[in-house]
């Protein structure tokens, strides 16, 4: 994803406010999918939450973060489509280049195992 808009914003104290706006406003080209578990995709029709952008690290002209996504997974069953009750949680790594604008994405699946396994023993406890 490339975001031109964004060279306007790389000093401001409100960066991270920022990207969380650009992102929600982007949010068919997050990388949504890789973090469903459940075999579906993620729904068009539901609001994605996007909260806790935060950059990491600023070296050099790529800087890294990360942000939390919450989106609801859908999957076809037959000719009917079924909406899972349980929304999708993780965490999606980014890198953003400071001099072309470019951002890429990566999820980051081992925090979302380990939401899991957290929820998984709360439930069990």
């Amino acid at each position: 994803m490339i975001i031109p808009e964004i060279l306007e914003h790389i000093e401001d104290a409100d960066l991270e406010d920022w990207l969380t706006a650009a992102f929600i406003e982007h949010e068919h080209q997050l990388p949504l999918k890789e973090l469903c578990t459940n075999g579906g995709y993620p729904s068009a029709s539901c609001v994605v939450d996007i909260w806790m952008v935060e950059i990491v690290s600023r070296n050099g002209n790529v800087w890294s973060g990360k942000f939390n996504v919450e989106f609801s997974e859908e999957s076809k069953n037959g000719s009917e489509t079924v909406h899972w009750a349980e929304h999708q949680t993780g965490e999606i790594l980014f890198t953003l280049d400071i001099k072309t604008a470019e951002i890429t994405f990566k999820t980051d699946t081992l925090a979302l195992g380990r939401k899991k396994g957290l929820d998984a023993e709360l439930i069990a406890s």
